[in-house]
């Protein structure tokens, strides 16, 4: 449980570091995204089945690089989706659902990226909040 929030706030400071114009096109946001996935799937399955899964050497590397194209598309995915909500609800209400701290578009932006990214990257992870939420 603990480590689901710290990948949250590790993507939450990930995600405020570029601007969400930006999302799908950051070579660098992507590959740090594809290291956090990896590093949070080693923690669950472990080292050992980390290692048979993604090869003796360099399996760090390997994981990333196969994991790329699905965090690429995570966050092309999640950048429409929030321009969708952004377009429907208009700035003021969307500003009130996800931004915390500060009254921005930007800032709800990165925000409405972060969750949906995570959603897409960790949909089991997702599920089981919500759940632990309604109860």
């Amino acid at each position: 449980m603990r480590s689901r929030y710290a990948i949250g706030v590790i993507l939450v400071g990930a995600l405020l570091a570029f601007p969400a114009s930006a999302a799908a096109g950051q070579g660098g946001r992507v590959s740090t995204l594809a290291a956090q996935q990896c590093s949070q799937e080693r923690g669950k399955i472990g080292k050992r089945a980390f290692r048979k899964r993604y090869g003796a050497k360099h399996t760090m590397r390997s994981c990333i690089k196969r994991t790329r194209p699905k965090v690429a598309s995570a966050l092309s995915a999640a950048a429409q989706e929030c321009q969708q909500q952004l377009a429907q609800s208009g700035a003021e209400q969307f500003i009130l659902d996800f931004a915390w701290d500060e009254d921005t578009v930007e800032n709800a932006m990165s925000e409405c990226l972060a969750d949906t990214v995570d959603q897409i990257l960790n949909p089991d992870d997702w599920t089981e909040e919500t759940e632990d939420e309604e109860e």
